[in-house]
């Protein structure tokens, strides 16, 4: 009987191509950040729905007025805050360009979406001020800044043993001496049997070359450091 796929396997296959497209960021010339153009147009629409709502005169709607602040905001916070990537590199060191997401939906969500919104919107002869919209606002924004900062250290965390696990080159490798070898089919015939030979014109530097060098200080940062948890992860 012909398999068919899983409905799990395709769902996961479909939400992996959708969370890719999504993701995908392009570098800003002059600029040390990445964008997102399908985030940013997810934000466009998402704010375009937001200032419908909550501008126009249209009639009550049979909802929650709150929940409604509380998952409108909420979700154009978590929105804004993947419009940035921080790529690797010498300048995650300054620290706004590192929390530039932060920064960004900080301004973007929780000031004027929070709250100058909703003073705008008490000038309008058919809304009334409530300060309970923004404190719906507010929180709406800060639980799901934190949900989509959790998301983000788990994927940098998910990626950065990525990049350390590679598999190792099938061809040679190099021992702790630093010599050179190439593994080679042994010569009874068996393809699967391998023996460890020493590669022609291996360097035969010093492996102290490889690992360090002495006339660094100790305490400059290692530039090709891959697990930087500590507060890099905003």
């Amino acid at each position: 009987m012909p398999a068919y796929p899983r409905p799990t396997v395709a769902l996961q296959y479909a939400f992996e191509h959708v969370e890719d497209f999504f993701l995908r960021s392009y570098p800003v010339r002059d600029l040390p950040l990445h964008v997102r153009p399908a985030i940013i147009a997810a934000v466009a629409i998402w704010v375009l729905l937001l200032g419908v709502l909550g501008f126009a005169p249209l009639p009550d709607l049979p909802l929650n007025d709150k929940a409604l602040h509380f998952f409108g905001m909420g979700f154009a916070a978590f929105l804004i805050y993947f419009v940035f990537e921080v790529p690797e590199g010498p300048h995650r060191r300054v620290w706004y360009i590192r929390r530039a997401p932060l920064l960004l939906t900080l301004v973007l969500a929780f000031l004027f979406g929070g709250i100058v919104s909703e003073f705008l919107q008490a000038m309008l002869p058919w809304k009334h001020f409530q300060v309970g919209d923004i404190v719906a606002n507010l929180l709406g924004a800060t639980v799901f800044l934190y949900i989509a900062h959790l998301l983000h250290t788990r994927a940098r965390r998910r990626s950065e043993i990525a990049d350390l696990y590679q598999p190792l080159p099938s061809h040679s490798y190099r021992d702790a001496q630093g010599r050179t070898h190439a593994f080679a089919p042994a010569p009874g015939g068996d393809v699967a049997a391998v023996e460890l030979v020493e590669a022609e014109g291996h360097d035969t530097r010093d492996a102290r070359n490889d690992v360090w060098d002495d006339e660094i200080d100790d305490l400059e940062p290692r530039g090709n450091s891959v697990f930087k948890l500590d507060d890099d992860i905003v």
